[in-house]
């Protein structure tokens, strides 16, 4: 067992590639475990006269502050008196109690937290789906399983925000998805145990690039110049597929999920399957889109149901339309794109709750208090701001179409 004298910059430089215990003879009874992994815990040993044994008893994990060094070291006396008065209990005594106590560890309580996301839930949400609840156990797994053995209320909070950190310089994603795996499992512990355990989070958020970002559109460039590279889609699918999200401002996914069973082309009504609630959302179209819809169902392939099929089969099924057949390579535009145009209309030509509502946002307790409005917009309310926005918009395509390449010769 080496000897070092316990400073902080003498134990800073401390490496190893194997686990090792070093203690300093000037502070009897106080050892330093270093994994190979850099992690540095504080020990104290003492013999036990009631117990008649040794007892190893964990102080805490050495930082640059906190659990410094001088800290130790005040911990050693009061400590040894509790192991001399048989009050000290080791981490297998501490974890028995905590067990009795009901305190789960970090490994169970992010057992507990997928079993709560994936279960029914009082709250109308709809269960987290598979692939997700696989998505956090491999991130929990691989970026905090580390710590899946520490009980909640031991959680080092500091070392595991400097780990996030870390990993943040080298795999941007990796970090902002353990954050939040950690955030969320913390969280649930604070509801569930009524606790008020720190939040893990990274110092920087911006680890990746925004939506907003990624989703940028030239708007200098006029829509009827979008419009007229969108009539030159050859597939007759995705042309129409690209108008409708033009002139309804549909999301990508939720109009590669529709199926004719979600559209009643009489009524003028689309219904979207909601990712976050068990209720769906009944939408009102504008004339023009249901026209668009028509000419969809007019040419609806017998063998499929998806209003946007794929070229693609998967396995014996015609799948619905994919993001390589969304986009297809004559397409200028991004799938999603052209929505800012559809929302730039819609805030000057339909009241705030009902383009919210169109645009398959929820309504939050501030924005009802603030608009005086609750709940679903009439089929009524929503058929004249969905056809005031198409129209608006409509106005626009009809403007001299220039095509971008043009538009942009002209420019220069």
């Amino acid at each position: 067992m080496p000897q070092i004298t316990f400073n902080d910059r003498a134990v800073a430089k401390i490496t190893t590639d194997k686990t090792t215990w070093f203690t300093d003879s000037t502070v009897r009874g106080l050892r330093l475990c270093v994994t190979k992994t850099g992690t540095k815990t504080w020990w104290v040993n003492k013999w036990d006269p009631t117990k008649q044994k040794t007892r190893a008893i964990k102080l805490g994990q050495w930082a640059n502050t906190g659990t410094h060094c001088a800290w130790a070291k005040k911990q050693v006396g009061a400590t040894t008196l509790q192991i001399v008065e048989g009050h000290a209990i080791t981490r297998n005594e501490r974890a028995a109690e905590k067990q009795k106590l009901g305190i789960p560890t970090f490994g169970e309580a992010f057992d507990q937290y997928i079993e709560h996301r994936m279960g029914a839930r009082a709250s109308g949400k709809k269960p987290m789906v598979e692939k997700t609840a696989k998505d956090y156990r491999h991130t929990f797994n691989r970026e905090l399983g580390a710590w899946a053995h520490v009980h909640v209320d031991e959680l080092p909070i500091l070392e595991i925000n400097q780990h996030l950190n870390a990993l943040q310089l080298r795999v941007p994603h990796s970090a902002r998805m353990a954050s939040t795996v950690a955030g969320a499992v913390v969280r649930f512990v604070n509801k569930f145990c009524a606790l008020a355990l720190p939040i893990p989070s990274t110092l920087d958020n911006t680890v990746t690039r925004s939506r907003v970002e990624t989703g940028k559109l030239d708007m200098t460039v006029p829509l009827s110049a979008r419009w007229a590279e969108i009539e030159q889609v050859k597939n007759d699918h995705i042309r129409l597929w690209w108008m409708v999200t033009t002139l309804a401002g549909f999301r990508q996914e939720t109009s590669r999920a529709l199926s004719w069973d979600d559209i009643d082309l009489e009524l003028g009504v689309v219904t979207f399957s909601r990712s976050k609630h068990t209720y769906d959302r009944e939408i009102v179209l504008s004339d023009r889109v249901v026209a668009l819809f028509k000419e969809l169902h007019e040419i609806k392939m017998d063998d499929c149901n998806w209003v946007f099929p794929s070229r693609r089969i998967i396995g014996d099924v015609r799948g619905h339309i994919g993001q390589v057949d969304a986009i297809g390579e004559d397409v200028v535009t991004r799938a999603g794109d052209v929505r800012h145009y559809w929302m730039s209309a819609g805030r000057e030509h339909a009241p705030t709750h009902v383009l919210r509502w169109l645009a398959q946002q929820t309504l939050t307790a501030g924005d009802l208090n603030m608009l005086g409005h609750y709940g679903k917009p009439s089929h009524e309310a929503q058929r004249a701001a969905a056809d005031a926005i198409a129209n608006a918009l409509w106005r626009q395509i009809e403007a001299a179409p220039l095509s971008v390449v043009a538009l942009k010769r002209e420019c220069a």
